[in-house]
């Protein structure tokens, strides 16, 4: 079985490897911290913030609910920014399905998984 994910609703193209955006966009329950933090932030984002999102989906699938829920946009970002959120009880998610979320929101981009090595987790 193959499953394809994708939300281009705000997609921007990376034109060179290595470019960085500074374009504040997506969706509030799955944009990532850099993106909301990016005022002052001379360096931009970049593929990290996919993977930021990926995680999103991934927790979404499995709980029923984006991981940042809240019915405010500016706590909804509070615990974007804190890496705010956690497993319910209710439901029953794998150990393997919880250490691929946990090494995906990671608050500094360059500690996240890379894209390489997401398919290389037990959880796949």
């Amino acid at each position: 079985m193959q499953i394809k994910l994708g939300d281009f609703g705000l997609a921007t193209k990376l034109e060179f490897e290595g470019e960085r955006k500074r374009t504040v966009c997506g969706t509030p329950n799955y944009i990532a911290p850099e993106i909301i933090d990016n005022s002052g932030n001379s360096s931009g984002h970049s593929y990290e913030v996919d993977v930021w999102s990926f995680a999103v989906i991934i927790y979404t699938l499995l709980v029923g609910r984006p991981p940042f829920e809240t019915s405010d946009v500016k706590a909804t970002y509070k615990k974007i920014r804190n890496v705010e959120y956690s497993f319910p009880d209710t439901v029953q998610v794998s150990d393997q399905a919880k250490s691929l979320i946990k090494a995906l929101l990671v608050l500094e981009p360059a500690k996240r998984l890379k894209i390489d090595e997401i398919f290389e987790h037990p959880f796949f």
